[in-house]
């Protein structure tokens, strides 16, 4: 019976060393893995402060640019569309953006050039059918066809973007 008591606790001494020395193991790495993300850490938010600053400034420059741009109304256009059978309209009223200040001057002062722009823009219009102009992709389509065409009407590619303020198809 003595025998077995020492045999236990012979067998149990070095179950609780194995024991230490796992917890041991598990301590390090667990430091190990906490160094290492704190690192990471310093690592990745150290750059995204830099990135964050660059994304800050080309926010700022790209406001300059759009602080100079110059809204140049148009009429409000109302047309028949391209449609089978001919019962559908759209209404339109169409802003241009331009970074010419003299522009919007140009246009309401020389009759021919307003006489053109509204001609051009009519026959875009009406030249759309209801499939064309009902979804967000035919509508950018819309927007760069009329850019194109009022560019080559007017010098030097003044038109930076055609802007929709009332867009009804019925």
């Amino acid at each position: 019976m003595a025998d077995e008591n020492k045999d236990q606790a012979q067998e149990e001494q070095p179950q609780k060393k194995s024991n230490k020395m796992l917890f041991i193991i598990i301590g390090v790495v667990v430091v190990l893995l906490a160094a290492g993300g704190g690192l990471a850490a310093v690592f990745l938010l150290g750059g995204g402060k830099e990135a964050a600053a660059a994304q800050a400034e080309a926010g700022d420059k790209k406001a300059e640019d759009e602080q100079k741009l110059i809204l140049v109304p148009l009429d409000t256009f109302i047309v028949n569309l391209a449609d089978p059978k001919g019962d559908r309209f759209m209404k339109a009223t169409i802003r241009l953006t331009t970074d010419d200040p003299g522009l919007e001057q140009a246009i309401q002062s020389d009759p021919v050039l307003k006489a053109r722009i509204r001609d051009r823009v009519l026959s875009i219009l009406s030249s759309k059918t209801f499939q064309d102009v009902n979804n967000p992709v035919g509508k950018e389509s819309l927007r760069r066809e009329l850019q194109r065409e009022l560019n080559q009407i007017l010098p030097d590619d003044t038109i930076k973007e055609v802007l929709f303020v009332e867009f009804i198809v019925q």
